[in-house]
């Protein structure tokens, strides 16, 4: 991974308006522009995440051409990078959908996201670079600036998500990253869903505050019981909010 890739890539935490954060997540660790069929995978990756289009609504494809002005071509292209990734399905002649997972689809994805981040987190904690722990401290103040305004959750949420990425790039392993990066898209909505409260932001906040007094004390134990704490926190408070929808 090049130096100046993640340092580039790290610039995202200042601001979360700053930067796409379907690109974040592509970009991370590349030296790279977005080629078309990606610049319009993100602009509509990022519509699905922010909720802007539905679970389960049909994204019309004559629609993004329009918009980007291109042909169809690319904006099909842009709609199988995103089926890769799980956020859009494709059916055939009938075009892609905006994923709308079942409760045995997040369960599982929940599953297999506590433990790669339990891997990721004592990966860190083994070998944390002095950038990357400069990187994390200036996420978790962002994140202190966030946990207590009502209307943070969002932004409260990609910071977080980031913050892992971040983690999982500095891991050393490739694949681990790969499949960090791809749940990370998947999971976004319902990350965020399980830190609507303040409650729930500032316990978030806590334990990222401990968990990067952990990295610096290398204590790889420490931080892994952290992160499955917190990830199963969060997890919790995700059924919890999938049930009281379901009810109503």
């Amino acid at each position: 991974m090049e130096p100046s890739a993640i340092t580039r890539s790290s610039a995202f935490l200042q601001a979360t308006d700053e930067g796409s954060a379907t690109s974040f997540r592509w970009l991370l660790g590349q030296s790279k522009t977005l080629t078309l069929p990606e610049q319009i995978a993100a602009h509509v990756g990022d519509r699905i995440l922010n909720s802007v289009i539905q679970p389960g609504e049909w994204v019309r494809e004559q629609d993004i051409a329009d918009e980007f002005g291109v042909s169809r071509s690319p904006v099909r292209e842009a709609m199988r990078l995103l089926e890769k990734e799980g956020i859009v399905r494709i059916h055939a002649r009938r075009g892609a959908q905006a994923t709308q997972l079942s409760l045995k689809e997040i369960e599982d994805l929940l599953e297999v996201r506590l433990a790669l981040v339990r891997l990721v987190a004592r990966r860190i904690a083994s070998s944390a670079s002095p950038e990357l722990l400069a990187i994390l401290e200036e996420g978790v103040g962002q994140l202190a600036t966030l946990a207590d305004d009502p209307d943070g959750g969002d932004a409260f949420g990609e910071i977080l998500s980031r913050l892992t990425l971040c983690c999982a790039a500095y891991s050393g392993n490739d694949r681990l990253f790969m499949l960090i990066t791809s749940l990370s898209l998947q999971m976004s909505r319902y990350t965020r869903l399980g830190l609507r409260s303040v409650e729930r932001r500032k316990r978030s906040l806590a334990l990222w505050r401990k968990s990067l007094q952990a990295f610096r004390k290398r204590d790889a134990d420490e931080a892994e019981r952290l992160w499955a704490m917190r990830l199963e926190e969060n997890s919790n408070e995700i059924r919890r909010q999938l049930q009281v929808g379901a009810s109503l």
